[in-house]
């Protein structure tokens, strides 16, 4: 029997067509749809299926040109929601494995909170030390946030806790909106690495970009976080927390490809896409681009 699906150009189908079973695949992908720990608006728990749906509609090649055909991409679906929020994390934090054992990890948020366990699996999964670059408006290190230590605020103070990242491989790039105690522990931790928007604005996203690189040198493999709020409401509406004055896509892309060409990347997580609060899709664009971005990057590297 005929159906849609078989009759459906390859490049229509889900990742453009380069998604398949194959435990080797270079890319693992892994929605993590929680946005509990949100302090202002929801809708992040969509991202990953609006994602997932426009992906037949982006060509398989990277912006330069270059096909992404080979490529392979193993989705593992959707870790659903558990009310009880401890054991859901812990579930997480078991299933990220799976995206683990690629050369690439792909993780769709989600609020910011779920970097919180995606980076213990990391942790736990990586040889060595690890650094972590953290791309977003606001820095999320207070301790505890609205009586949570698990809110979307504390995503990098849960990470530092970790045994084997310090301060001195932590650093942050967009950032822009801060809080009392988040200024205390930078003074207490000057090696944190700290690059504004305004730093991005005045001294270019590539000289920002080689600052990362040098920082993150000599770790053996590198997590990279981006809450789309890094970028400017302007690139990227459809976000819970949203704050003027950003980065534009084009110096996420410059900033990305530098990291992923020039240090060890392993994991990739998108957090705080909220469909509910976008417009034409303007902000699951923007992540795609980011996404399909990496795949090409990864093609690079081969």
């Amino acid at each position: 029997m005929t159906t849609k699906d078989s009759i459906r150009p390859a490049h229509r189908r889900l990742w453009s067509g380069l998604a398949c079973d194959d435990p080797s695949s270079e890319i693992g992908v892994l929605g993590v749809p929680f946005d509990g720990a949100t302090s202002f608006r929801k809708g992040a728990s969509f991202a990953p299926s609006k994602i997932r749906e426009l992906t037949p509609h982006v060509a398989p090649y990277t912006e330069d040109g270059t096909s992404l055909a080979g490529l392979r991409v193993r989705d593992y679906g959707d870790v659903f929601v558990d009310l009880d929020w401890e054991r859901y994390f812990k579930t997480v934090e078991a299933r990220a494995q799976q995206a683990l054992n690629h050369p690439l990890a792909l993780f769709l948020g989600g609020d910011h909170s779920v970097t919180i366990p995606l980076s213990r699996a990391f942790s736990s999964s990586v040889n060595g030390r690890f650094g972590m670059l953290h791309i977003d408006a606001h820095l999320d290190l207070a301790d505890s946030f609205e009586g949570s230590r698990w809110s979307h605020a504390c995503t990098q103070r849960r990470v530092l806790e970790l045994p084997n990242i310090d301060s001195r491989h932590l650093v942050f790039v967009g950032i822009r909106s801060f809080m009392d105690d988040e200024l205390e522990f930078l003074h207490e931790h000057p090696q944190i690495g700290l690059h504004t928007a305004r730093d991005v604005y005045v001294r270019g996203i590539d000289d920002v970009a080689q600052s990362v690189v040098v920082q993150l040198q000599g770790v053996e493999s590198v997590y990279v976080t981006l809450d789309i709020d890094a970028l400017d409401p302007a690139f990227a509406p459809g976000t819970g927390t949203p704050e003027a004055g950003g980065l534009s896509t084009r110096d996420v892309l410059e900033l990305l490809r530098t990291v992923f060409l020039d240090l060890p990347v392993r994991a990739l997580d998108i957090v705080e896409v909220s469909p509910p609060l976008d417009h034409a899709d303007i902000t699951s664009v923007a992540a795609l681009r980011v996404i399909y971005g990496a795949f090409g990057w990864v093609r690079s590297a081969d």
